[in-house]
């Protein structure tokens, strides 16, 4: 059992990392497209996707290959724009798969097929791509968690922590799965789920693109 002191300690750390968890980006946006134009399988393997991510980063921010990436900037930036690239192609392999869907409505007169859907296994990669697009997350990380990490706790703690903040996280993202991705709900909105797929498509590509503007700010700022 967790002693007196780590339970302090934990307290305060989850309750900033569920707050940052809740808020709008990418991977919520993520997660419900999938819910409502795949469906909830889909959703919740892009939130398995997203927990992998999260783990990766926070390997790198406890052994503390986070402090190399802030020592070099350019390893941020080339990361970032890498994310911002693969955000873009996101966005525009979902575009042609809704244009395609049009293209062939049209040909038979019929009205477009509003299921836009992956597959669990395509929207676990998307999930994964979509939390590593952004590599300044692992400095959040490394800022929030700085006191726990440089206490230098027993190896058991770190691990637990790990642990939780992976569970706590595809935990949050699976239960919007459940909810958005419930049948009645996407039967409500079945009719604009093509439309989704397209404002989808947007969103990742200018997300991409202000991954890259961005990246290339910060590092000539001057530009």
């Amino acid at each position: 059992m967790p002693d007196a002191g780590f339970a302090s300690a934990l307290l305060p750390l989850m309750l900033t990392w569920v707050i940052g968890m809740m808020s709008p980006g990418p991977d919520l946006f993520l997660v419900i497209h999938r819910s409502l134009a795949g469906s909830r399988r889909e959703g919740i393997a892009a939130a398995a996707g997203i927990a992998s991510g999260v783990a990766l980063w926070l390997v790198v921010a406890f052994t503390g290959l986070a402090a190399v990436m802030t020592a070099f900037p350019p390893i941020t930036v080339i990361l970032q724009v890498a994310g911002g690239l693969v955000l873009i192609w996101m966005g525009i392999g979902t575009l042609r798969a809704w244009l395609a869907r049009r293209g062939r409505a049209a040909e038979e007169g019929e009205t477009p097929d509003a299921a836009g859907r992956l597959g669990v296994g395509a929207s676990f990669r998307r999930g994964l791509l979509t939390n590593l697009a952004n590599p300044k997350f692992v400095i959040y990380i490394s800022a929030v968690f700085a006191p726990f990490i440089a206490a230098q706790r027993p190896l058991w703690q770190t691990i637990f922590l790990l642990v939780l903040l992976v569970v706590t996280t595809v935990g949050w993202f699976s239960v919007i799965a459940a909810l958005v991705g419930h049948p009645k709900l996407r039967s409500a909105v079945s009719r604009w789920t093509n439309t989704l797929d397209a404002v989808a498509g947007v969103v990742f590509i200018l997300l991409g693109l202000g991954f890259v503007v961005l990246a290339a700010v910060e590092h000539w700022p001057g530009a």
